[in-house]
């Protein structure tokens, strides 16, 4: 019987009515049948924002309810306090568990805006599906706001996809209402999930989020008789149907929020293969961790293995990336360039990178890399800067940092092999590496893709270079080694004219400038000498005045010690007592030199 929303109006059309349910159902059930339920939640509280009544429901039915908490929810918290706070989450959860009495959560602990939608995380659903029995599956809704809640309810839906039979999956809403068809009936339970929410201490401090759960809970009985006052709305989708994408659940909707760059969907971004030629050092563990810890989200490696029968077992997964190893039933150890080829044709991936079993990669290596690639099309490749490290993994001082110079690249490698990603198409062209080479097939195999075109050049440093013993190239001569001498005896025919002519051109530009720069020092140095001689003479001059000053201060020490004579004299009683002889000595002069 179906409930009809009678603040319509009393007239309306029958179908009027049966159009709406289309839309939003006019009618709620009280519980979902299932004889075990498992809920996928994002964060610790999801699993009691989005599906809570129903969880209660089960319980209250003596169904089993399991739930997997996936991300650990400390996403902006600093590292000093991720610790404290994940386990404060953890707490709230439990609590909140205890609550609606399902027992206590399984928490995953991936890192909060890191679930990835990878076939990693999906094996591991199918995994806890098959473990649990389970015949009814919770996740969020594929429409939700955040990324992590869009990616792991796609990776439940392609794993119930696969499974095929006697799996339901229902979709349940927290951030964004979803257009259900199936809504629950909680109005019982609400002052319970009330109480669940609010164990969530932590984020109801940030936002109200209780709240704006109970006023959705409430809205969704929009179209349900006045009686309920509370429902919790679902898409639920049997296996079965969703091989036939109902609702456009997957396909459709993963390529409009495509479109809309939302999807955070490894398949979305290039496959980055990494290629590690193994001698099974104890370095490959640093190499493999460095892989793993990478936040770009669609790679895979290839480990070649070219040691032989004993090289140590390395699983199928390298974090959350698949994991292949590439064993040739040649004689072992294979050469390096060999071992490099192998891993060419082993490799999937639309970019790919070499990286040696004693180098590591800084955790945004591959994501700079591939957006260098995707923002300049016309590049045949991306290099970032390189760090020497010592075997201790201390820096060495010197950086790897020349921007890329076609003409620079001909005279010797600036590249380790880890610093460049390249694009899938060079292996078309028939770029291989130089089996005949015993060192310096990475420069010939660099020189051979930049005949393809420039490489863009990241002026940052995120990748590691150890150098050590066994680096036998870093034991030639530079431009003289035997090593040298054979890259350029095998290019000297097979640089192309162009090649040739810039490089030409380069050196003479070179040579000018040097040139040029002589000129300059040459009348720098002219500049200086004339600067000198003038500093001489002044210095001539400023002396000159000093004894001029000098003379001047002693006459004018003589002619104040007679003033001071003088003046003892005009002061003297014997000269006052003769004044009037003197002036009559002057009166006699006068008259008698009167004409």
């Amino acid at each position: 019987m179906f409930h009809v929303n009678h603040s319509k109006q009393k007239n309306q059309p029958i179908t009027e009515i049966f159009l709406e349910n289309l839309l939003v159902p006019n009618q709620a059930i009280t519980n979902i049948p299932c004889t075990l339920a498992l809920v996928f939640a994002p964060h610790p509280d999801d699993e009691v924002f989005g599906c809570g009544g129903a969880i209660m429901r089960h319980i209250d039915q003596n169904v089993p309810v399991r739930v997997i908490i996936v991300s650990d929810g400390a996403h902006g918290v600093s590292d000093e306090n991720k610790t404290e706070y994940t386990r404060q989450r953890q707490s709230e959860s439990i609590t909140a568990a205890h609550t609606l009495g399902y027992g206590t959560p399984i928490f995953w602990r991936y890192q909060d805006r890191q679930v990835y939608y990878s076939e990693k995380l999906i094996q591991e659903i199918l995994t806890a599906i098959h473990e649990t029995g389970a015949d009814l599956v919770y996740a969020p809704s594929v429409f939700e706001m955040h990324p992590d809640h869009r990616v792991l309810g796609m990776a439940v839906v392609e794993a119930i996809r696969r499974i095929g039979k006697a799996v339901r999956v229902a979709l349940y809403e927290v951030g964004i209402p979803l257009r259900p068809n199936l809504l629950l009936d909680i109005s019982d339970l609400a002052a319970r999930k009330t109480a669940a929410m609010e164990c969530f201490v932590s984020q109801i401090a940030r936002q109200r989020y209780d709240q704006h759960i109970t006023a959705l809970n409430r809205y969704r009985t929009y179209t349900l008789p006045a009686s309920v006052t509370a429902a919790e709305a679902y898409i639920v989708i049997s296996a079965e149907e969703l091989s036939n994408d109902p609702l456009k659940l997957y396909q459709s909707e993963h390529t409009r929020q495509k479109a809309l760059g939302l999807v955070l969907d490894s398949s979305d971004m290039p496959l980055v293969s990494i290629i590690i030629r193994s001698m099974n050092r104890p370095t490959l563990s640093d190499a493999l961790d460095s892989v793993a810890l990478q936040v770009y989200p669609n790679i895979e490696v290839v480990l070649v293995n070219a040691k032989g029968t004993d090289h140590r077992e390395v699983g199928e997964w390298c974090g959350r990336f698949p994991l292949r190893i590439v064993t040739s039933e040649e004689e072992f150890p294979l050469h390096r360039s060999r071992a490099g080829n192998v891993g060419l044709q082993a490799a999937n991936g639309e970019y790919l990178l070499f990286l040696d079993d004693d180098d590591w990669l800084a955790p945004d290596h591959i994501a700079k890399l591939s957006d260098a690639l995707a923002a300049h099309p016309i590049c045949s490749a991306a290099h970032t800067e390189i760090a020497c490290m010592d075997n201790e993994k201390q820096p060495t001082g010197m950086i790897f940092n020349h921007s890329f110079n076609a003409s620079l690249l001909m005279a010797s490698n600036f590249m380790p092999v880890h610093s460049v990603l390249f694009r899938r198409t060079m292996l078309e062209y028939g770029c291989r590496m130089d089996e005949t080479l015993d060192l310096n097939e990475d420069w010939d195999f660099w020189l051979q893709v930049s005949l393809r075109g420039d490489f863009v050049f990241i002026p940052e440093i995120s990748a590691f270079y150890r150098i050590h013993d066994s680096s036998g190239v870093h034991r030639q001569k530079v431009f003289f080694g035997a090593a040298y001498a054979r890259i350029y005896d095998k290019w000297r025919t097979l640089w192309p004219a162009k090649r040739l002519a810039k490089l030409m051109e380069d050196f003479w530009n070179a040579y000018a400038a040097q040139r040029e720069l002589a000129n300059t020092q040459t009348q720098l140095t002219n500049t200086l000498t004339e600067l000198v001689n003038t500093q001489t003479q002044l210095a001539n001059t400023q002396s000159q005045l000093v004894n001029t000053q000098t003379q001047l201060a002693d006459a004018q020490t003589k002619l104040a010690a007679c003033q001071v004579k003088l003046d003892i004299v005009c002061h003297s009683r014997s000269w006052r007592i003769t004044a009037p002889l003197r002036q009559i000595n002057q009166m006699i002069r006068s008259f008698l030199n009167r004409p």
